[in-house]
């Protein structure tokens, strides 16, 4: 009898243990929600819509000088809605001289972040539509849709989400309708690869990852962008850690490319629209890797863009043009040998 009474009650304390512990566990479920940063949020939802109530009309005017507008940034999804407090800058050198509607930096109060359970991940760059005509936002898919081509070859690269975005002038309370695209923070890069940012002006070639290297250079070619040095940083940052062996590139800002051909490009006299190869690079071995893995993601890059629905018929047909004469290119026998000459 004792026996029975003994099982008994060791069945009861690891019925309350389990009970406990599972109780225990669902009470940490929502915190799951601090590993996640704003942007990742974003990135999962399809039916994404932004309200960004800010000083536009001064934002423009003062566009080249140092100037920070507070405001609130509304996040409305399909099943829910937040707000957050926001200051808003120009930033960008080429664009907030050229655009109409100047790209932006966000930065958000970390505290807020951490409120609405995120990493305190806070400033991230908005890509806006740039120019006041119709044909304006396709551009900004243009340049989209190059960031998603680039992380169909490899994560280390940066995440882009482009959604309809309303703007709201807190002085006179007119609103502009348009699109916009949001791109990683530099922090958040960075902590989701396991590394840190090298300030590797002047960079030697030798201390740079070979195939990455290699990578990036190719990437320029097939998408006809030559805004881009590796020697001096620009429009391109190199990542550095434990495990990396040598320093990652991971290039950023593709609008000089022939792939989007924005028309506000067109009165930097400097830019040529053609494919050819940049100067740095060149090892052949890590090439031959590179080829294969763009001519394994050919269709890959043209369902990313046929299935892309915002882009209009006509870019689209641009775009998928611009990808088929690259790929008439490099499938001839002789490409290898003209490319490293």
């Amino acid at each position: 009898m004792l026996n029975i009474m003994v099982q008994v009650c060791i069945k009861y304390v690891l019925f309350c243990l389990i009970a406990f512990l599972t109780v225990c566990l669902r009470a940490q479920g929502p915190k799951t929600l601090s590993k996640l940063t704003l942007f990742d949020r974003l990135e999962t939802e399809s039916q994404l819509k932004i309200e960004l109530s800010i000083q536009v009309d001064s934002l423009i005017i003062m566009k080249l000088r140092p100037f920070v507008s507070k405001g609130s940034m509304n996040f409305e999804f399909e099943d829910a809605e937040f707000e957050l407090p926001v200051k808003v800058s120009v930033r960008g050198k080429y664009r907030r001289r050229t655009c109409d509607f100047p790209p932006l930096l966000l930065d958000f109060p970390k505290d807020e972040l951490k409120d609405q359970g995120f990493k305190k991940s806070d400033e991230y760059k908005l890509v806006t539509h740039c120019l006041s005509n119709k044909e304006a936002q396709n551009y900004l898919f243009r340049e989209h849709l190059i960031y998603e081509m680039y992380r169909e070859l490899d994560s280390l690269a940066y995440r882009s989400i482009v959604f309809p975005i309303k703007y709201i002038d807190t002085d006179t309370r007119q609103v502009t309708r348009s699109y916009g695209m949001l791109l990683e923070s530099n922090d958040e890069l960075k902590d989701r690869l396991d590394g840190k940012w090298c300030d590797c002006m002047g960079l030697d070639a030798e201390l740079i990852n070979d195939y990455y290297r290699e990578l990036v250079i190719f990437f320029q070619y097939m998408i006809g962008n030559k805004d881009i040095n590796m020697q001096i940083e620009h429009n391109v940052r190199f990542l550095e850690g434990k495990k990396y062996d040598k320093k990652i590139p991971i290039p950023y800002d593709f609008d000089f490319s022939a792939f989007v051909r924005a028309p506000y490009v067109f009165s930097d006299q400097s830019v040529t629209y053609d494919r050819s190869p940049l100067i740095m690079g060149k090892n052949a071995v890590e090439f031959d890797k590179v080829l294969t893995l763009f001519k394994l993601r050919k269709q890959r890059f043209f369902q990313i863009i046929n299935e892309f629905k915002l882009l209009s018929k006509r870019h689209k047909k641009r775009c998928l043009k611009f990808m088929e004469d690259f790929y008439k290119l490099i499938e001839k026998p002789n490409f290898k040998q003209k490319y490293f000459r």
